[in-house]
């Protein structure tokens, strides 16, 4: 029973470790989020954690924006405001210690003495990027010479293969 236990808890710090995958976000994975604003406007976030490259949380708001956009009944989606954010994160340090003692006994006395030493490992750094965009979506042809201007289908099939594997 303890090794299952043991098992259960290896293989839930594995997962926990790895880079965010892309899902919506729950109780344990927190990787997007979006909500309408207004008939064709929407506020969209995708948040990594400290094993997740800045870009692949660009490129999965990206796809987000694109699967809403598609999802909403629209063609296309404009980038009205995009942003992305780093959050920096410190773990708890650990503290290592050694402690000798040394007795020594000569006739009717007993002396001792007690050293300690350690050594101190700070915790671990990690960066997690965070990625926000309001977009505005719309039907039809995506307008040429808008840099800001993605055609939802097209995103979703470039961007797809590696995003969802």
């Amino acid at each position: 029973m303890v090794r299952s236990g043991c098992l259960a808890l290896a293989m839930a710090f594995l997962l926990w470790s790895c880079a965010t995958s892309y899902e919506q976000a729950g109780f344990f994975s927190g990787v997007y989020q979006d909500f309408r604003i207004d008939s064709n406007t929407f506020s969209v976030s995708f948040t990594g954690n400290s094993d997740t490259p800045k870009q692949t949380v660009e490129v999965y708001l990206l796809y987000r924006c694109a699967e809403l956009t598609r999802d909403a009944g629209y063609d296309y989606f404009v980038i009205a405001d995009q942003s992305t954010e780093s959050t920096l994160s410190t773990g708890p340090g650990q503290y290592v210690g050694n402690t000798y003692s040394n007795r020594t006994r000569s006739g009717n006395w007993t002396t001792g003495q007690t050293m300690t030493s350690g050594t101190y490992f700070p915790g671990v750094v990690g960066t997690a990027y965070g990625a926000t965009a309001l977009i505005k979506v719309y039907k039809g042809e995506k307008p040429e010479g808008n840099p800001l201007a993605y055609d939802a289908q097209e995103v979703l099939q470039h961007l797809g293969p590696g995003v969802t594997g």
